[in-house]
């Protein structure tokens, strides 16, 4: 059927609701039906018919629910999208159909509720003032780089005699948990290796095993956190009552030119020095770029101050409350109140929904958009980040058009955003640890190894095990 005999009829419901209505033909819907019974009748078995000769109004009868089922899914998304294109409309946010009665002989009536985005106006987007940090690489960060790669090639040996147990030590203890005397389930462990200092217990349990020697016996009172992921223990006083049987410190190799062969493909400690600097600044580099694209990000949307559409917004704030309720799961917390991150999150969500409305705007406005060079470079960073073939990353991506669709719209706000920036105006500032750098000498450290890494003698990897 052509798009310009379509009935259609777009009805403002008032702010940015939308109301389509259109009919899909009376023998559209008689053809679909006829297939649809034809179809099922090869699969019915009823007395006195062989396969494929039960009538249709029989079969109609007997399977009208899966029969209609199927004339709507082959008829209704075609003429919805002829009809969207005749009304010269866009959705925002999934549209809601009213009931469908499918009547034979008669043209289905389809009626679509959706919201609209609306007009706006671009605030200026050149000349924002954004941060800027300081990325000199330091000694100092060369020596965090260094702890860093030390203390993963660091072997464990035992304690001297009478040593008081200290933060990096590994303790290898017993425990019993008790809540008014009476032991809990989960509160008991024998031979259990703890890092001291990891933070892996409740707070007090590894401070309280502080200064003990090997062999002392001694109980530690503390409270678990009001939020603890087990409820029964929310806030509860427990005593643990800790055997201390080994302490084992960090034995760590000499920093000098043998250590760096040992760490991976390089010369002398001097090449080693020069590639930790190198990959510090990289991640730097990198991390103020995230930086700088979160602040412009928000900039534009809290600019652009106007009301996106309801649907969107309940989507963003679904997803996000879904993401925050599987980050709950993973950490093994079961207090997760959707009730209470909808509130959290909603500012945030409106946030995300107003700045990507923007960023289509000011892509729209300077004409840019997402290349096959830049989805090539994209699937090449992907295939180097997780050790994977570009063209098996390629593929999967190209057979995922929901995860294509999702990449492309990442790449065309990275380049609505770095062209944001790079008409900012920069005001250097002091580089704060939280954003920028906390992590650069370790992260350097890891990408070091990784990138330099080359098999033992023998060809065999020095194996650890988990001192969890």
């Amino acid at each position: 059927m052509s798009v310009n005999t379509l009935e259609v009829e777009l009805i403002d419901k008032g702010g940015l609701k939308r109301d389509l209505s259109f009919h899909v033909p009376a023998d559209a819907v008689q053809t679909a039906m006829n297939q649809a019974c034809d179809r099922l009748s090869h699969r019915v078995r009823m007395p006195g018919f062989r396969p494929g000769h039960v009538p249709r109004h029989i079969v109609r009868s007997r399977f009208r629910g899966e029969i209609d089922n199927e004339i709507i899914q082959q008829l209704v998304p075609g003429y919805y999208q002829q009809a969207l294109d005749k009304a010269g409309v866009t959705p925002a946010g999934s549209p809601v159909f009213s009931p469908l009665d499918i009547t034979e002989g008669q043209p289905l009536k389809v009626l679509v509720s959706f919201e609209v985005q609306p007009e706006i106006t671009l605030a200026p987007y050149d000349g924002l003032e954004l941060p800027g940090f300081d990325l000199e690489v330091t000694d100092e960060d060369l020596a965090v780089a260094h702890s860093s790669l030390l203390n993963s090639m660091a072997t464990l040996e035992s304690a001297p005699k009478g040593h008081k147990a200290a933060n990096g030590n590994m303790a290898t203890i017993d425990f019993v948990g008790r809540i008014d005397g009476t032991p809990f389930p989960g509160g008991e462990a024998q031979g259990y290796a703890l890092e001291l200092g990891s933070g892996n217990f409740i707070p007090g349990f590894e401070e309280g095993i502080l200064g003990h020697k090997a062999g002392d016996e001694f109980d530690i009172d503390v409270q678990f956190p009001a939020d603890y992921h087990e409820k029964s223990l929310k806030g509860k006083n427990t005593t643990f009552s800790v055997t201390l049987h080994e302490v084992k410190v960090k034995a760590l190799p000499e920093l000098d030119d043998n250590f760096a062969t040992q760490v991976g493909d390089f010369a002398d400690l001097a090449t080693l020095n020069e590639t930790l600097r190198r990959e510090i600044a990289t991640k730097r580099q990198g991390d103020m770029r995230r930086f700088q694209r979160r602040e412009a990000f928000s900039k534009l949307a809290e600019l652009n101050a106007f009301d996106p559409p309801a649907s969107l917004v309940e989507e963003e704030l679904e997803n996000m409350i879904e993401a925050g309720r599987r980050m709950a799961t993973m950490d093994g917390r079961t207090n997760f109140d959707d009730t209470e991150a909808r509130t959290h999150y909603r500012d945030e969500a409106l946030l995300q929904v107003r700045g990507h409305r923007v960023v289509e705007e000011i892509a729209k406005a300077e004409g840019l958009a997402v290349s096959e060079t830049d989805i090539s470079d994209e699937v090449n960073r992907l295939a180097r980040e997780y050790r994977r073939v570009a063209t098996d990353v390629d593929r999967a991506l190209r057979g995922n058009p929901v995860e294509m669709d999702r990449m492309r719209r990442a790449l065309l706000k990275d380049k609505v955003l770095d062209l944001v920036i790079s008409r900012a105006r920069i005001v250097v500032q002091d580089r704060p640890d939280e954003t920028v750098g906390k992590t650069s000498g370790k992260s350097a450290a890891k990408a070091a190894k990784k990138a330099a890494a080359k098999p033992k003698a023998g060809g065999k990897k020095t194996e650890k095990k988990d001192q969890k």
